[in-house]
């Protein structure tokens, strides 16, 4: 988290007073960059003795894997579809990936840091973290509340047809499918909770919807007040500069 914080600080930083159309740039390929290392590490993991790799199970189909797919046409794409596609992955992915990081899943706990399983997982879901924030950071995005139903709208569109993916992979060749944790998740306290009270596959995790939009709600409550701190102290610095030359004129 510590090498997460420092890369998006770093890359503000040094990017934060150049155009967004160089800025946007940057993002087309940081995205490129995201979607190939989670290709590589797939690969390497199907490799992997410490990891049983079943081909059935590594589609990228969990959030997180759609989340970086859609950044690269999120970086290209203008307009609503454009807006709407910066906005879901600048939200899910801020959402998202802490979570798998904080809760991983069988296969990625108690690694050795040095590990394919640590190297790709914790290093693709960090560098997905810094790329959805830079959406932010880097104004090619702007946060905005009026963005939030349409990032729910979003998410319930992908979640049916993966749910469907599951049902056919269970039907077929592979019984524990599992995307989107639609069918719950052992270990995680959370769905477990959800499912007990509502034991239907994908349906009992409608109410994470409303704790998606209360996330995105206080995300963007939050870069409003850094950029409106930012504008003041921007301002209160010009109005300095201004008084400093009427002094010495």
């Amino acid at each position: 988290m510590a090498v997460i914080a420092a890369a998006t600080m770093g890359i503000w930083f040094y990017r934060r007073r150049l155009s967004e159309q160089e800025n946007w740039k940057f993002l087309t390929v940081l995205s490129a960059f995201t979607i190939v290392y989670l290709a590589v590490y797939k690969v390497l993991l199907a490799f992997s003795p410490a990891y049983e790799f079943v081909i059935w199970n590594e589609l990228p189909l969990y959030p997180c894997n759609i989340v970086a797919l859609l950044t690269l046409p999120a970086t290209l794409l203008h307009g609503r579809a454009g807006r709407l596609l910066k906005a879901f992955c600048f939200y899910a992915g801020i959402v998202f990936t802490p979570v798998a990081m904080t809760m991983p899943v069988t296969g990625f706990g108690d690694v050795p840091l040095l590990s394919v399983n640590a190297i790709g997982f914790y290093g693709f879901h960090g560098l997905l973290l810094v790329l959805s924030i830079s959406f932010g950071t880097l104004k090619v995005y702007r946060p905005a509340f009026r963005d939030i139903p349409g990032v729910l709208l979003v998410l319930m569109l992908l979640a049916l047809p993966v749910h469907g993916v599951c049902m056919l992979l269970r039907a077929t060749v592979y019984p524990e499918a599992n995307y989107f944790y639609t069918y719950g998740l052992a270990g995680n306290p959370i769905l477990e909770g959800l499912k007990g009270l509502i034991p239907i596959p994908l349906v009992y995790q409608l109410p994470l919807l409303l704790v998606m939009a209360a996330l995105c709600a206080i995300i963007t409550l939050l870069f409003r007040g850094v950029r409106n701190l930012a504008a003041r102290r921007n301002q209160n610095g010009a109005c300095r500069s201004d008084a400093k030359e009427t002094y010495l004129s």
